[in-house]
């Protein structure tokens, strides 16, 4: 199993935000804001193509009159030219007129060759800035960008997001598949709250879906060729007022799952949550899995998530796939957890939500960018043999992190097989053992539990008189645990008559029926030293003649039919002086 690698490196400024274009380019945005204090803004281009070393593969120097670079997606590319998005605000003379260009869009010109070796370092240019808000109180910045998966040929619907806005607000825009035509608006929706992340999927070939989530519900929204359905709230978050936990980030596995990550209350723990979608509007979402985050992990900052067998078309059905889900902490953790998508017929469900790696202290500060390099499998039919997915990290200390997770082969041998049939289809998955709960823990629970299976056995035996005392229990217990175990009436199975049968006729007037030292009954020739005192039947009162008839009965020694007659008599014994106390324990 190969060990996750990582490199990093530090740019001239705070980063805010991070995306790939493909595995070997990472676009990083960031930057002090407005003032004369001496940190600019830039968007920089970062060459991560050896997983040992990231190198600066150019940047453009932006305003320094204007805010830093918040958010950021890079679009679609066309040969070595690619668009990236921005949410930039504008100047604060400019917000104070009310014009917020907040929506920028910038050309890239990758490198003919790698900039490891000297060569010419990619170009920027400014394409477009835009005011896309219709509200323009000067608080309002672009807090959330996001574009559905691309697609070869296909176009992309992005979403942006209002923050710090007295109005709320999403708008939605296509992105042309070629990147040569510009992009236009789709729409916009009023919103009651303010949007705390959002993503959006293709559902068709020219249908889209929206998700957002404001801290406690999650929104769906339907986008067609010619339509924007209003909102739809299909999940609202349980629990006590003021101690529900709050959703913080969501992204899209399949059109038919979400997975969500939610911070409880009071900074005491997060937790991933599965959704499966509902496909009728009359209903809710459902919880699929869900997964407790460590301890160690109070309050989560962002996610992202991939797909390991990404789909090449968007009518393309889902198949088995795993997901590689990463979610960042305030301390500068990442958590990396894997899902599995499985599919049967027209079943597809969500399982074995694992933990497969935690990497602490990636930055020296709070963690602001998290992003997911795009993974290809190989088609070769010698496939390299190490593979791996990227997983980039910005924060606040001027820090661009990546990680490289490695991945391997996967073949399912549950699948069926044919003969003479193609063989069966392998996946790659994350080459990486889930963690699981420590086998120690199990361990000493097991043996905590046997020891105190061990006790109380041990206990019972000492009680029941059936060994040696070993605990020397029996003096704290009550007298009436302590009796031996009674293996059956000491008489047998015949009646009391049968019994005085085999007493000689001039010892008759002698016998005793008695409790011998175990409480059991005995029939025997009285002797007063022996035995104690004893009464005949006549001389006991009504209330100990009727406890020694049940007594006798329970016993199996008489019986109602035979009279009172086989009971003249006989001498019934105490012992310890209370016959009540003695045959009423015994019955």
């Amino acid at each position: 199993m190969s060990p996750i690698r990582s490199a990093s490196i530090a740019l001239s400024c705070p980063l805010w935000a991070c995306d790939f274009d493909d595995s070997n380019h990472l676009i990083v945005g960031g930057g002090g804001g407005a003032g004369k204090h001496g940190v600019g803004n830039k968007i920089t281009l970062l060459d991560v193509s050896d997983e040992s070393e990231i190198v600066n593969a150019g940047d453009i120097e932006l305003s320094k009159n204007e805010d830093n670079v918040q958010t950021l997606a890079v679009g679609p590319r066309k040969d070595r030219n690619l668009t990236v998005f921005a949410g930039v605000n504008s100047s604060v003379e400019e917000l104070r007129k009310g014009n917020n260009q907040h929506f920028r869009v910038f050309g890239v010109a990758l490198p003919g060759r790698s900039a490891k070796s000297g060569g010419v370092s990619g170009k920027f240019s400014e394409l477009a800035r835009e005011s896309l808000f219709s509200h323009k109180d000067e608080s309002t910045y672009q807090r959330l960008l996001r574009l559905s998966q691309p697609f070869d040929g296909v176009a992309q619907l992005g979403a942006i997001a209002t923050g710090l806005a007295k109005d709320h607000q999403i708008i939605l825009f296509d992105v042309p598949a070629t990147g040569a035509s510009r992009w236009k608006s789709r729409g916009s929706l009023d919103i009651p709250k303010e949007a705390m992340d959002l993503d959006v999927v293709q559902t068709g070939t020219n249908t889209y879906q929206l998700a957002y989530c404001d801290h406690f519900d999650i929104f769906t929204v339907d986008v067609s060729k010619t339509e924007i359905s209003e909102p739809r709230c299909v999940y609202t978050m349980g629990g006590e007022a003021g101690r529900r936990p709050m959703f913080r980030s969501i992204r899209y596995l399949t059109p038919g799952f979400l997975i969500a990550v939610a911070n409880n209350a009071d900074r005491k723990g997060v937790s991933l949550h599965g959704y499966r979608l509902p496909t009728k509007e009359q209903e809710n979402a459902r919880l699929a899995v869900v997964k407790q985050l460590p301890k160690a992990v109070t309050q989560a900052t962002g996610m992202a998530v991939r797909n390991l067998t990404p789909l090449s078309a968007p009518a393309e059905k889902h198949a088995d796939a795993q997901y590689v889900i990463a979610v960042a902490s305030n301390d500068s953790t990442i958590s990396v957890y894997t899902v599995e998508h499985k599919t049967s017929a027209s079943i597809e469900l969500l399982a074995n939500l694992e933990r497969v790696e935690t990497i602490k202290s990636v930055h020296d500060q709070m963690i602001t960018g998290l992003s997911f390099s795009s993974f290809v499998p190989p088609t070769s039919p010698r496939p390299p043999t190490e593979l791996s997915l990227k997983l980039a990290s910005v924060s606040m200390s001027n820090t661009a992190v990546v990680h490289s997770i490695p991945l391997k082969k996967y073949i399912d041998k549950s699948s069926p097989t044919r003969r003479g049939g193609p063989p069966k289809p392998a996946r790659y998955v994350v080459a990486l053992n889930g963690e699981r709960e420590s086998p120690l823990t199990i361990v000493i629970l097991v043996s905590l539990m046997f020891i105190v299976m061990a006790l109380v056995g041990q206990v019972i035996v000492e009680a029941m008189g059936l060994g040696q005392p070993v605990l020397g229990t029996n003096r704290y217990l009550p007298v009436r645990w302590t009796v031996p175990v009674r293996h059956g009436p000491v008489v047998g199975s015949k009646f009391l008559g049968d019994l005085l049968t085999d007493i000689k006729p001039e010892q008759r007037d002698q016998v005793v029926v008695r409790h011998d030292e175990t409480g059991q009954l005995a029939v025997d020739v009285h002797n007063e030293e022996t035995h104690g005192p004893a009464m005949q039947w006549d001389q006991l009162d009504s209330e100990d003649q009727q406890l020694w008839k049940e007594r006798l009965k329970n016993k199996g020694q008489w019986a109602e039919h035979m009279g009172e007659t086989v009971l003249t008599g006989v001498m019934f014994g105490e012992i310890g002086g209370n016959i009540n106390a003695m045959i009423g324990e015994a019955l």
